[in-house]
């Protein structure tokens, strides 16, 4: 599998963001956006922006499980203030994305100002290396907004592992069926979704954070701390030699890390098997049905 090496610096901004209102959300993120040089050099006007939050699973914004509607909303706005066409989409684990969006209080918000939700359409081939959505065709770019919270399978779940929604319905289950056990596989993988989109811009909803049990059903923090040596997608980057998985390949600006940092944070004490046996699968896609036509 090729993966683009890179010798650039790249940059991350650290802002300090007390709490979910709307007000200081729209300032903290339009206080990240002159260190890349303002939203105009990453929105073009009348550009087709899709924005990728996580919306996982129906539940409400409070459970911590999905980028939070008010974040999702603020990047909106500033792209259209751009001149900008964003539309919100994924492809949930269960139920499908207008129920999701509905659940956790994004869908009223966008519906008010006639944002779109996108419903992704089937896989198709990219480059000869990766099956992702034919919908990301449509767009002209991505900007991510990951939720950050802990991962059972993975550590964490986070940018990367976010545009794992790319990957339409439930074929994502599949691909945890394929990665036979292995987290270097199932890494490659990730690696390879995040290269072929290659978003502008990744925005990462890390004010509340589900630790401990994730990427559903864990208790929320609001700190993090973490160990890289126990990341699958960074020892696996590591290996192949990908650019961003080094401290010293970062650039970080903005606030001041021990604002921020945190020895409380909980990870998971070990990681479960990346694979899904074939019944899970099947199991999966059952309930994923149930949950669309009106199932719990």
């Amino acid at each position: 599998m090729d993966l683009i090496h890179s010798d650039k610096m790249n940059r991350v901004i650290i802002i300090k963001c007390p709490d979910y209102d709307k007000l200081y959300l729209t300032k903290n993120i339009e206080r990240a956006l002159p260190y890349f040089g303002g939203i105009e050099s990453l929105v073009n006007k009348g550009e087709k922006i899709l924005l990728k939050p996580n919306l996982l699973v129906k539940d409400t914004a409070r459970s911590g499980i999905t980028t939070h509607p008010f974040v999702v909303k603020s990047v909106a706005d500033i792209v259209k203030t751009a001149g900008g066409l964003p539309s919100v989409g994924d492809s949930p684990a269960f139920g499908s994305v207008h129920q999701v969006a509905a659940a956790c209080g994004l869908l009223p918000l966008l519906k008010k100002d006639n944002i779109p939700v996108v419903s992704f359409r089937a896989n198709r081939l990219f480059n000869d290396k990766i099956r992702i959505t034919d919908t990301v065709r449509d767009f002209d770019k991505i900007i991510n907004i990951p939720k950050f919270k802990a991962h059972s399978q993975m550590l964490f779940s986070g940018a990367v592992k976010n545009l794992f929604g790319l990957v339409s319905g439930k074929v994502k289950a599949w691909r945890h069926f394929k990665a036979h056990a292995s987290h270097e596989k199932f890494s490659l993988m990730l690696l390879a979704i995040y290269e072929q989109v290659r978003p502008c811009f990744t925005i990462v909803d890390a004010i509340d954070i589900m630790e401990k049990k994730g990427p559903r059903g864990g208790p929320v923090s609001d700190v993090f701390n973490i160990n890289p040596d126990r990341v699958p997608l960074l020892k696996t980057a590591r290996k192949y030699g990908i650019s961003g998985c080094r401290l010293r390949d970062i650039q970080i600006e903005g606030d001041d890390v021990s604002e921020v940092r945190s020895k409380k944070y909980l990870f998971p004490e070990e990681l479960n098997d990346i694979s899904f046996s074939f019944p899970r699968v099947i199991k999966s896609v059952i309930r994923h049905l149930v949950t669309i036509h009106g199932g719990r």
